[in-house]
């Protein structure tokens, strides 16, 4: 759950509703609908320009016919869902045509699959979900679309084809962030250390797919040693708890853990907090950001590298989603390669946000009204 300090916490957070939303230059440009019969021209953000904001933007995708929209998670337990719910569905609720409806798989497969097809049942016409069980996932996304739902996966890669299995896949490049991540270690280890990858639930395509590009990258630096393995994780279920008991038996474990390596913010402050609570220095970390993260770091100067956390990208998935089903054209790109939202030891400094919440991810441009409003399925 989200934690809520006491007194004046809201007074940090700043409405992000118009940030660049104006100043959005053309490169691509596109006709589209925005109500029946009307045409205008549509510029469509570049990558860079998603990037810059948040996938906050004006393009049209509401259009005009009553849908409902669904908006699944595999997961759904704790403060990266409840800002995925939040992204997805505050954009939604810009069109007032759009029902929506949720579920959360709660981590497991069955009830994932099952709540695919029990929207499909309640007539949804659009669905936004994040597979987190992969291509296990897959079957039941096809048999959606089969049946006419515009199906928009994100977040967790289901295999399959755009445009044939389902409209679009959105995304950030992990495999490409796997690879920012080693690097950035190799180089403040010059070259030696022991390093652990915190990777999430056992066998998730986000965790193996950055994993992948990590052993690659490491492979030519032979100092540096993986602790973790080659081919899987420390397994945290991107549970906070678990993941602190994870990292407190690989220091029992391992006299020498010289960095951390993870694919969700939270987790990484887990860690640190086992490494703190055995007495031992902290460590740099390359991941993706939190708040709580950043302000321990900064407190303590300790190198950090996060991309951006990219609970964002279902603002992106939404309107790709809405606008399928309304028959409305979207050319907003759907993978991004996100570079390093904080590198303290180049140039980029703590995002540390005072008075927000340890689980707060800054990088969003949620409000904590928006979370509370929209973070619960």
């Amino acid at each position: 759950m989200i934690q809520k300090s006491a007194g004046g916490k809201r007074s940090w957070l700043r409405s992000w509703r118009g940030l660049g939303l104006v100043s959005l230059l053309a490169t691509v440009v596109a006709v589209g609908a925005v109500s029946a019969g009307a045409t205008r021209l549509v510029t469509w953000p570049t990558a860079a320009q998603e990037i810059a904001t948040s996938g906050i933007s004006n393009v049209p995708f509401c259009g005009t016919k009553q849908i409902t929209l669904a908006v699944l998670d595999g997961y759904g337990v704790n403060a990266w869902s409840q800002e995925s719910y939040t992204a997805v569905r505050s954009e939604a609720a810009k069109c007032k045509n759009v029902k929506v409806i949720t579920a959360a798989g709660g981590g497991d497969l069955q009830k994932s699959i099952s709540d695919i097809s029990s929207s499909v049942a309640q007539g949804a016409n659009a669905i936004v979900v994040i597979p987190d069980f992969g291509a296990a996932e897959l079957p039941a996304i096809q048999q959606a679309t089969a049946a006419g739902t515009k199906v928009v996966p994100w977040a967790a890669n289901p295999g399959g084809k755009a445009g044939t299995d389902y409209v679009s896949y959105v995304d950030w490049i992990p495999s490409y962030a796997g690879t920012i991540w080693a690097q950035w270690m190799a180089g403040v280890l010059h070259g030696k250390g022991n390093v652990i990858y915190l990777g999430g639930p056992a066998g998730n395509p986000v965790g193996l797919d950055a994993l992948a590009n990590m052993v690659k990258t490491f492979k030519k630096y032979p100092g540096i040693k993986l602790l973790t393995g080659n081919t899987g994780f420390a397994v945290t279920n991107w549970d906070p708890a678990t993941a602190q008991k994870v990292t407190a038996a690989l220091l029992a474990k391992y006299p020498k853990i010289d960095g951390i390596i993870t694919n969700y913010g939270t987790d990484a402050l887990s860690a640190a907090r086992a490494f703190q609570a055995a007495g031992r220095k902290l460590v740099p970390v390359a991941g993706a950001d939190a708040n709580g993260l950043s302000c321990l770091y900064k407190k303590n100067n300790i190198p950090l590298a996060s991309v951006s956390t990219r609970n964002w990208l279902g603002r992106i998935a939404a309107r790709k989603a809405i606008a399928a089903a309304e028959g409305l054209p979207n050319k907003e790109p759907s993978l991004i390669k996100l570079g390093f939202w904080e590198d303290t030891v180049h140039g980029k400094p703590y995002k540390c946000v005072a008075g927000a919440p340890a689980d707060y991810y800054p990088s969003d441009k949620l409000t904590l009204a928006q979370i509370s409003k929209y973070g619960t399925p």
